[in-house]
């Protein structure tokens, strides 16, 4: 299966395969040259996938099917590969909620064209994010890497496997200490453990929640043990590709918003009120504050 992604333009290939290829030693989420590749879940099946990225040109191939495709599995894998990519994120609309703040404009312009990279689903999302809770991001990558390795289920393509994050299904049933293995902390390992369960259970209902507003999707999700709004902002930004949710808490994002707007805005509720600015964009401002740093951060 290969086919054309139509995407909405201006976008930014290179800054995208540049944001998955910050650890060059990831094996989950893999950059080889201009080729994005990753295992995702659709339906009850995986898929292999192999995601061409050019500024002109965005294409999709499934280089293996766990088990063999219904139409319907190709059609939500075409949507999750689009989704990833923000294929229709139309970032002429940032552009013009941006123009009245000089500052951000600017770097609308600097960064023209970048979108905010998704996870293939809300769950993975919520695993990197509570990785990362308070630690180095290089660490957070050491423990993805470890967690794809101890407990996914790798894909074979070709002869090769390809690591995958562990499903809901696979975490739900370990006892908590079993993730102490990977490095993580008894807190991470319990918040896993039991939003897994809480997934497996139905309690925690993604699709459910993609019908909230950002606000209340943000408390739903605040609700888990381990889940603090921080963790909860990344999600609805990264996992439910809400373009308003503000993680004000971050610390890189308050670094680089003191670095843009001067000292008095690296406080959260001082970014809460700057970020009125960028209203129903603020996770487009993020992320293009994120870009202003030495590496490409999140």
């Amino acid at each position: 299966m290969t086919q054309t992604l139509t995407h909405r333009l201006p976008f930014d290939a290179h800054a995208m395969l540049e944001y998955w290829h910050r650890d060059p030693q990831d094996a989950v989420d893999v950059v080889e040259g201009t080729t994005y590749r990753r295992v995702v879940a659709v339906n009850g099946n995986r898929a292999a996938l192999d995601v061409l990225l050019a500024d002109g040109e965005i294409a999709l191939r499934v280089a293996a099917w766990e088990h063999t495709p219904h139409a319907r599995d190709r059609s939500a894998v075409s949507e999750v590969a689009s989704n990833m990519v923000g294929a229709q994120v139309d970032l002429a609309a940032f552009a013009r909620a941006v123009a009245p703040d000089p500052t951000m404009a600017a770097l609308e312009r600097r960064f023209h064209g970048v979108k905010v990279p998704q996870t293939p689903t809300p769950f993975d999302a919520l695993l990197w994010a509570i990785l990362g809770q308070q630690i180095s991001t290089a660490f957070a990558h050491a423990l993805k890497r470890r967690l794809a390795t101890g407990f996914g289920q790798p894909l074979a393509v070709r002869g090769q496997q390809r690591l995958a994050l562990p499903s809901p299904e696979q975490l739900a049933p370990l006892d908590p200490e079993a993730l102490a293995t990977i490095g993580a902390t008894r807190a991470k390992s319990r918040a896993i453990v039991l939003a897994a369960r809480a997934v497996v259970e139905g309690t925690l209902d993604f699709e459910a929640l993609r019908t909230l507003e950002t606000e209340s999707l943000i408390a739903h999700l605040c609700h888990l043990r381990g889940v603090g709004r921080w963790t909860a902002e990344y999600v609805a930004m990264r996992g439910f590709a809400r373009t308003d949710s503000l993680p004000a808490g971050d610390v890189a994002l308050q670094r680089a918003a003191g670095l843009a707007y001067g000292a008095r805005y690296t406080a959260p509720d001082a970014l809460r009120s700057l970020a009125k600015r960028w209203r129903g964009w603020e996770s487009y401002a993020t992320f293009y504050l994120w870009r202003t740093l030495s590496k490409p951060v999140g």
